[in-house]
């Protein structure tokens, strides 16, 4: 099984780290999508939030939301979500992609 994550959308606010700094534009919550692809070719997904905070981000390792990549928000999701968490998000897409490749079929008696 493949997973991958989709950002779909970031929410952001102005947020003041512990320094003091105003971070604008910090991000702190995403919203994001969870893909799972079989061998065959099945697909299932799971949708979900993220919630984040910049408040003990430095002003020197702040990223500004100009400068964001993907792969960025991608790894914030991979560092701040626990395995277990994830594993439980892809055991739902494994169960999903299960109830769509069973044949519902009668009773061979009669």
């Amino acid at each position: 099984m493949n997973y991958s994550w989709e950002i779909i959308k970031l929410h952001t606010r102005e947020q003041t780290n512990a320094d003091g700094d105003a971070l604008a534009d910090a991000v702190v919550k995403i919203k994001w999508r969870r893909t799972g692809v079989d061998t065959d070719g099945n697909s299932a997904k799971v949708v979900g939030y993220t919630i984040l905070s910049a408040e003990e981000v430095s002003a020197t390792d702040f990223t500004s939301f100009a400068d964001l990549t993907e792969e960025k928000v991608v790894n914030w999701l991979n560092s701040t979500i626990s395995s277990a968490e994830i594993e439980a998000y892809n055991l739902k897409i494994q169960e999903s992609i299960n109830k769509l490749v069973t044949t519902e079929r009668a009773v061979p008696w009669s």
